[in-house]
């Protein structure tokens, strides 16, 4: 999961970066061009932060399932000490 998480963050900010410099394009010129861009850029930046974080919960319901499914063995417990003494 770290691999997405790094891959995520990666393409949100090469895709943010642009939205933002239209925007301010935008701001300053009027130009509807510049306005549709930086919009286009920001919806595929919300479309990988969403995606994102669909693997995200899909991946732990998938474990869940695993778990329920195919129960991982019980771990080992050390047996008590024995003795006459009572603890401390």
């Amino acid at each position: 999961m770290k691999i997405v998480f790094w891959v995520s963050a990666v393409l949100t900010v090469l895709t943010l970066a642009p939205s933002v410099l239209y925007w301010i394009l935008f701001f300053s010129t009027g130009d509807a061009v510049a306005r549709s861009r930086a919009v286009t850029f920001f919806r595929f930046t919300v479309v990988i932060v969403l995606g994102t974080f669909n693997i995200w919960i899909f991946a732990r319901v998938g474990g869940a399932l695993k778990d329920i499914w195919f129960p991982p063995p019980p771990a080992a417990v050390a047996p008590a000490a024995e003795s006459d003494e009572p603890p401390s």
